[in-house]
């Protein structure tokens, strides 16, 4: 079975493993604008951003997406890595005017995908998305749209209260949408390349080893924020050898982050990476894992755990064609 045989012009993911921290308080970006990577002085009503929280080593501790609301900042991540990394963010927290809290029960985070959707969403909204847009209010609740599209087919989330998301289960209800599991949507995050940090990779990669600065992730003309030294001499040096890149397979492999990888060379094998992210649909893998920036997409990588399960092939995100054409 294919990961997108399934997909329609309009798809719903009624739940989204997706986790909510809100940052209030008159502080909460200069806050922010000294913990994470991306430049949050940026950030408006309409427009997200994605950023990372590292440690002072520079190795990160959450991948976040930020959304502005008139009460409070917004920041999405995988619900697995909330228990974790509240406490890493809170850390400096006492030293601004910021209160900082896990907001997940108080919101639903709902997937779309397809043209339909995003047309329908738009219709909702009273407004259109656009190149400086990402980001509209309704009442559904907020509504972005998802940077990392796969095939040409938008991918959106509503991030909805429960009166909210109320209301949009009832006006689905008039809508001929298709209902899609999770799982199909975090294979979609798989193949289009979109970091995911999760506690058995906490504190294990810079940021650009999942490829940040390639998704403006990384503001290199910001002021200080925590890890910054070792981020910039990455980047200005030249020393980051490792990248983030696609792997995918009709075995079903049971790898999951964290999980090492080896590389076929000749009869033997040899360390070649980590697992980032793994999904399974049907039979078909899915993975994104750092590997060497200069490993050759032919080679064949095994997951050095379930060696008899099947070998992946690797492929970069689209977004790396997308840097070579500019």
């Amino acid at each position: 079975m294919s990961i997108t045989t399934s997909l329609t012009p309009f798809n719903v993911y009624p739940q989204l493993p997706l986790g909510v921290i809100s940052l209030s308080g008159v502080e909460n970006e200069v806050f922010l604008q000294g913990q994470l990577t991306c430049d949050v002085t940026t950030i408006t009503e309409s427009h997200s951003l994605l950023g990372a929280h590292c440690d002072a080593k520079g190795k990160m501790l959450g991948i976040l997406r930020l959304l502005k609301t008139p009460q409070a900042i917004l920041a999405l991540q995988a619900i697995e890595n909330i228990e974790s990394h509240l406490p890493q963010l809170k850390k400096y927290a006492v030293f601004s005017q910021v209160e900082i809290s896990d907001s997940t029960q108080h919101y639903q985070c709902i997937g779309f995908s397809g043209s339909l959707a995003k047309e329908w969403l738009e219709q909702q909204a009273g407004q259109t998305f656009s190149d400086n847009v990402d980001t509209l209010i309704s009442d559904f609740g907020l509504i972005t749209n998802f940077s990392f599209d796969y095939e040409q087919q938008p991918r959106l989330i509503v991030i909805a209260t429960p009166e909210q998301h109320e209301k949009l289960s009832q006006a689905l209800e008039t809508i001929d949408a298709t209902q899609q599991e999770a799982n199909i949507w975090s294979a979609l995050d798989i193949l289009t390349g979109t970091p995911k940090l999760l506690p058995t990779t906490q504190a294990e990669f810079v940021p650009q080893m999942q490829n940040l600065q390639m998704i403006d992730g990384i503001s290199f003309n910001k002021g200080c924020y925590i890890g910054q030294e070792t981020v910039a001499r990455m980047h200005f040096r030249g020393l980051n050898k490792r990248a983030m890149f696609v792997l995918s397979t009709t075995s079903h492999i049971p790898c999951a982050a964290g999980d090492s990888l080896e590389k076929q060379l000749g009869d033997n094998w040899r360390n070649a990476g980590t697992v980032v992210s793994a999904e399974q649909v049907g039979s078909t893998t899915v993975a994104l894992a750092i590997l060497p920036t200069d490993i050759e997409l032919g080679t064949q990588l095994r997951a050095t755990e379930h060696s008899d399960s099947g070998v992946f092939t690797i492929n970069e995100p689209a977004y790396f064609q997308r840097l070579e054409q500019e």
